[in-house]
């Protein structure tokens, strides 16, 4: 009789999928997103460009990777700015965490709870650094605007506020629905 050896394979579950709903809307929020603050970037060159300029320029395309003259301290300016690029940076992390969703589960959560502390933060700078904008355009108005005496109002502001309380809705969503499975006693399923 031959000592036969019997291959033993290890009992298996099947591989646990991300979630695919997850991944779906986190990707339609972000690519929703990707423009809002470009919207705020397209509005503040603008309005450089036309307070330097006694109004006859506008903003063209190319003011969104070159930076226009400013009518307010460069700090100023340079602040909003890097605060819309970082928001930029933040919808590309959502892809990012999107297309990690439909592969694994823990992933998934861990990055999109990451994405939460990291919007929350972007966003209030942004609504912020908009709003310091705004004070600086207006405030440097009555200097440059002394032979036509017209009060300028910038939107930088407002868009600013708008483009932010959007970007906080999703992850609001987020933290509804991670509350809410936590209030019912369940947590998330969490897999490989």
């Amino acid at each position: 009789m031959v000592n036969a050896e019997l291959d033993y394979k290890r009992p298996s579950t099947p591989v646990g999928r991300g979630y695919v709903g997850l991944g779906l809307v986190s990707l339609f929020f972000a690519l929703a997103f990707l423009p809002a603050p470009l919207a705020v970037l397209f509005e503040m060159n603008d309005q450089c460009l036309r307070a330097t300029s006694w109004g006859t320029q506008q903003a063209s395309w190319g003011t969104l990777y070159q930076v226009p003259p400013t009518p307010m301290p460069r700090a100023v300016y340079l602040m909003a700015r890097t605060t819309i690029i970082a928001a930029e940076l933040g919808a590309l992390f959502l892809i990012f965490a999107a297309i990690v969703s439909f592969r694994s589960r823990t992933n998934a959560i861990r990055l999109h709870a990451v994405y939460f502390a990291l919007q929350l933060v972007l966003m209030t700078a942004l609504a912020l650094a908009a709003h310091r904008f705004t004070t600086a355009i207006v405030a440097g108005d009555p200097q440059r605007d002394w032979l036509l005496k017209l009060l300028r109002e910038s939107s930088v502001g407002r868009m600013g506020a708008v483009v932010a309380g959007l970007g906080l809705l999703y992850p609001l969503v987020l933290a509804l629905l991670y509350w809410g499975y936590a209030r019912r006693g369940k947590r998330p399923p969490v897999g490989t």
